[in-house]
């Protein structure tokens, strides 16, 4: 049966034991991963006779709405929190999902009204996959899960082929699967007598355009902490180890910072790095671990051979081409040694402005106004001789990318700093006919926020595409490799809805970014690491190509029998000459199109 084989194949994301429902009409699976209630907690779980579900995620107001729903005549016989969502269903509907405080994707099963629910969380930190058809619904948490099923196909998506290649990732609410679908993040899908449903529970957009906070500064930081350590303690709840990551970033220290004051015991956090110099933060890391006094743990990456890559990319799940996968992987492989649960800085950056592309977006509106002859004679030909350089990030790769996008819209200038390949180099790559621009698809989330700042709509846009289809799928995929459960206080839905009405110079004031975080933490944390600039979690991938992965990687492009995409493409062989030989850096695009050709061996054909 395909449950089965389904669940088999994730058994990774729960190990601590499998569980089945099954009627004519319905059947359900559930690996678990034991966090809360040990002894009572399995699943699928039945609740009056009624509702089944199976279910991912944590709960972290669980308590207060057990309370309230025993006030309500509602019983209980465990102390789970999925004994509470089955309650909560039953007493609320579908208004309950807005009650929920957590990150969750489930299912449940109305025995009575023959009706199946389908929720995910309100920012997306749990997957929802999908396949419909004329004979009903399959769904899991991932991909792989569904490419056992015996009606679902393995063609490729060309819309989805586009965006990947375009952005390194694919927008939801497709998947780079043809007929398999993301269910959106703060979204529910209701199936009865054959139809579907989808419908989103909750509106960031409300948020976002809603009116500034008129407070003083003081006052709003002020309860931007409250709201924000607030969020840190209610996602400590657990009955096995909490832990977290700790990159010695201002959002990973904050959440460690406060964290450790809610733990009987010295916090334990998590780090890994590289040998390569400019990619490995482990030096901030453990500075933050020892101002804080935390139980620390590190983790030095050696190159990857591509066998080992290949094992990585199957992990995760769909193509991706953000080089951070490897150490995301390496960190979380580490924190599952001694903890089940961790708690993550992700969403810092999303809510409160800490990408350099807000500042390029700021700049931009002024350079906007440089005449154009001394852009194209002078400006662009001397950022065209400025030399590659290897280091993460690096200043030359940032000058080069503001310069290509200096007249573009805002919109379409914000997009660029995404961008891998552009159109043109797509069609040449995949000799695709696909009449379709994920620009538009991108450009699509600025319409429910029209009125808001351009900061703010960059941040709405970016928590819609970047983060949901990238960051965090990155993250849980990672984790739940590992059979461990990341958790991510930044992105509890009160702290996102009291982010985006901050005031935009309270997040983005003259030069520096997350301005209202550095001012909480100012006294709390090391000045050098509240100021530092921000590194990333990128790895060296690239000077691996260059080194110890070149002759697999001149085989994968030259060679391939790939199809997906032209590896005789004259372009892509440009690209790859001139990184090989050190005269141009194509690590992303490069990493773009090997992450593909390795999903393809592993996944797809696999």
């Amino acid at each position: 049966m395909w449950v089965q084989q389904a669940c088999q194949i994730m058994a990774h994301r729960g190990p601590d034991g499998d569980g089945y429902y099954n009627t004519e009409q319905v059947a359900l699976g559930h690996r678990r991963l034991s966090v809360i209630d040990l002894s009572t907690g399995e699943q699928p779980m039945h609740y009056m006779g009624r509702y089944t579900i199976t279910y991912n995620g944590e709960i972290y107001n669980y308590v207060e709405l057990k309370q309230a729903l025993i006030k309500e005549g509602f019983p209980f016989a465990t102390e789970s929190d999925t004994e509470v969502i089955l309650a909560a269903y039953a007493c609320w509907g579908i208004d309950a999902l807005n009650k929920l405080n957590g990150i969750f994707a489930f299912a449940i099963w109305d025995n009575e009204e023959k009706s199946l629910l389908i929720a995910r969380d309100h920012l997306g930190v749990k997957p929802v996959l999908y396949y419909h058809d004329e004979r009903g619904i399959c769904f899991a948490s991932e991909l792989k899960a569904l490419l056992e099923h015996s009606r679902v196909p393995r063609h490729i998506d060309p819309c989805a082929m586009r965006d990947y290649l375009a952005m390194g990732y694919v927008l939801s609410p497709k998947t780079i699967i043809d007929g398999i679908y993301k269910l959106p993040a703060g979204s529910y899908l209701y199936v009865k007598n054959g139809d579907i449903t989808q419908n989103a529970y909750w509106n960031l957009a409300e948020s976002t355009t809603a009116s500034r906070f008129k407070a003083s500064d003081a006052e709003i930081i002020q309860n931007f902490s409250d709201i924000l350590v607030g969020s840190i303690e209610k996602q400590m709840v657990s009955d096995v180890p909490v832990g977290a990551f700790l990159s010695g970033g201002i959002d990973s220290s904050t959440i460690c910072l406060f964290a450790n004051q809610y733990t009987p015991h010295a916090l334990k956090t998590f780090s890994a790095g590289f040998n390569e110099a400019t990619y490995s933060e482990l030096d901030y890391a453990q500075q933050v671990a020892n101002h804080i006094h935390s139980d620390h743990q590190q983790d030095t990456i050696s190159p990857l051979s591509m066998e080992e890559l290949s094992k990585l990319v199957w992990k995760y799940d769909e193509p991706l081409g953000d080089t951070s996968l490897i150490a995301t992987y390496f960190v979380a492989s580490l924190a599952r040694d001694q903890v089940t649960v961790v708690l993550s800085g992700d969403g810092g950056d999303e809510l409160l402005a800490g990408y350099d592309t807000y500042l390029a977006d700021k700049f931009q509106s002024i350079y906007r106004k440089t005449p154009s002859m001394i852009h194209h004679n002078l400006v662009q030909p001397l950022v065209n001789h400025i030399p590659s350089s290897y280091a993460k990030v690096s200043w030359s790769f940032k000058i080069k990318q503001f310069i290509s996008q200096a007249y573009n819209s805002p919109e379409r200038a914000h997009y660029g700093w995404r961008i891998m390949f552009h159109e043109n180099e797509i069609d040449e790559i995949t000799r695709s006919t696909t009449q379709y621009d994920p620009f538009d698809t991108y450009q699509s989330h600025y319409k429910p926020v029209g009125s808001a700042s351009e900061l703010n709509q960059a941040l709405y846009v970016d928590i819609k595409t970047w983060l949901v289809d990238d960051i965090l799928a990155k993250v849980d995929r990672a984790s739940m490799a590992c059979s461990l459960e990341a958790r991510v206080p930044f992105l509890a839905p009160d702290v996102v809805e009291f982010a985006m009405r901050i005031p935009d110079n309270l997040k983005l004031r003259g030069l520096q970014r997350k301005y209202i975080l550095k001012q909480m933490v100012k006294d709390k944390l090391p000045a050098d690491i509240i100021h530092r600039k921000k590194r990333g979690f990128n790895t060296p991938i690239g000077i691996w190509m260059r080194d110890t992965l070149a002759p697999d990687v001149d085989r994968l492009l030259t060679q391939s029998s790939s199809t997906l995409i032209n590896t005789q493409s004259p372009m892509i062989q440009q690209l790859w000459q001139e990184h090989k030989s050190g005269q141009v850096d194509h690590t992303f695009k490069l990493w773009t199109l090997v992450s593909l050709l390795m999903w393809e061996d592993a996944v797809l054909k696999g």
